[in-house]
């Protein structure tokens, strides 16, 4: 079981000088030509230069080399450009040496994307149409057999929408709870349809689309509890299929030493 805490202590308590140079690396928010003084790219670059491979700018998971898994990628990603400053640098730090290697079958990938859509389903989606009265509707969720289900049960909401007014005795409180939540079932149900079609990394985006909708709902302690939840979600998905090869802290560490030492050489020329 991923225990985020455990791992984050190692880093900086047990582990060599090389490891706690690793952490100087900070991630931001974004793409980014060169990294800078401290690191400062998104995740998904620091893993290229963790990985071995030359620093290249990612605009989209299209950019990153043939070894990375694409949907888990696009959770990775997804997550860096949502979550704030400390939060990044905590939660996603620890998967800069995981996503290099992690490509696998489209099958594989298929069955990773489907994974990240049923727990943000479970974990996420449903709990919060409980916790706003819809305990029917998060019923039907968990009890799906298929993601394209949640097509039906986005239909299913809207009906329930239009036959009655939501919270009728405060309008204002109705329409805060009301959009985001309709917005939700309809990534889900999104989702649903690019499952059909075979679309593993579009599955991903419509999910976390889904996961980002309920965060906003929620007061600021509770949408940390959100983002946490999507951490452990990318972490067992990239518990299935090709895992990325174990490489030494020292050989990591040199190589995000390199990397910036290079920008600030094409920076300066």
């Amino acid at each position: 079981m991923f225990d985020l805490n455990r791992l984050l202590n190692a880093f900086r308590l047990g582990a060599p000088a090389d490891f706690q140079r690793m952490l100087d690396w900070k991630l931001l928010r974004g793409s980014h030509e060169f990294p800078g003084p401290d690191g400062g790219t998104c995740i998904n670059e620091a893993a290229i230069v963790a990985a071995g491979y030359p620093y290249r700018a990612v605009y989209c998971v299209k950019d990153l080399p043939a070894s990375f898994s694409r949907p888990i990628s696009m959770l990775a990603l997804c997550l860096n450009d949502t979550l704030d400053d400390t939060l990044r640098q905590e939660l996603l730090l620890p998967f800069v040496t995981r996503l290099g290697g992690s490509a696998d079958t489209p099958q594989v990938e298929m069955t990773r994307a489907e994974l990240i859509l049923d727990r943000t389903v479970n974990e996420v989606l449903a709990p919060a149409l409980a916790r706003a009265g819809h305990a029917e509707l998060a019923e039907r969720y968990r009890a799906r057999n298929t993601p394209t289900e949640l097509v039906a049960v986005a239909k299913r909401m809207r009906q329930d929408f239009m036959q009655q007014d939501f919270m009728q005795q405060d309008r204002t409180k109705s329409a805060a709870l009301r959009e985001p939540l309709v917005a939700a079932v309809e990534h889900a149900a999104d989702a649903g349809r690019q499952w059909l079609a075979g679309l593993p990394t579009e599955v991903v985006f419509c999910a976390f689309s889904a996961m980002r909708e309920i965060a906003a709902l929620e007061r600021e302690r509770s949408l940390e509890k959100v983002y946490r939840r999507a951490v452990t979600i990318l972490d067992a998905a990239l518990e299935v299929g090709n895992r990325a090869g174990a490489i030494g802290g020292d050989v990591v560490a040199q190589r995000m030493q390199v990397a910036k030492e290079n920008a600030e050489e094409a920076l300066a020329a």
